[in-house]
């Protein structure tokens, strides 16, 4: 066998092995889905009576957020967002490098 042709069929082989590998791990979750039954009953409504519903207070300051502020540009009004905010300043202009004078 030449050089190439070993390298695609070692390619081939190795992806091939991979797919069953894949394949068997999917098989053997959608198995273990349909053997165990769902921890909350099944019926997805609320928790069993002999668990209490716990669940975490919400922290914080509450509504609104503090970083909740508004845009200072809307994105609906017609026109160009550029044009809304304003130009940056520009920087001054250098003095142009002194030569030194042969004395």
């Amino acid at each position: 066998m030449s050089g190439p042709v070993a390298a695609i069929l070692l390619t081939t082989v190795i992806h091939v092995i991979a797919f069953v590998v894949l394949l068997a791990l999917m098989g053997r979750d959608m198995l273990d889905v349909f053997r165990s039954p769902p921890a909350d009953g099944g019926d997805g409504g609320e928790p069993p009576a002999s668990e209490p519903a716990s669940r975490p207070s919400p922290g914080g300051g509450g509504l609104p957020l503090p970083d909740a502020d508004q845009a200072p540009v809307r994105l609906r009004e017609p026109g160009r967002i550029g044009d809304r905010y304003p130009r940056p300043s520009r920087r001054p202009d250098h003095e142009p490098a002194r030569i030194p004078q042969r004395a």
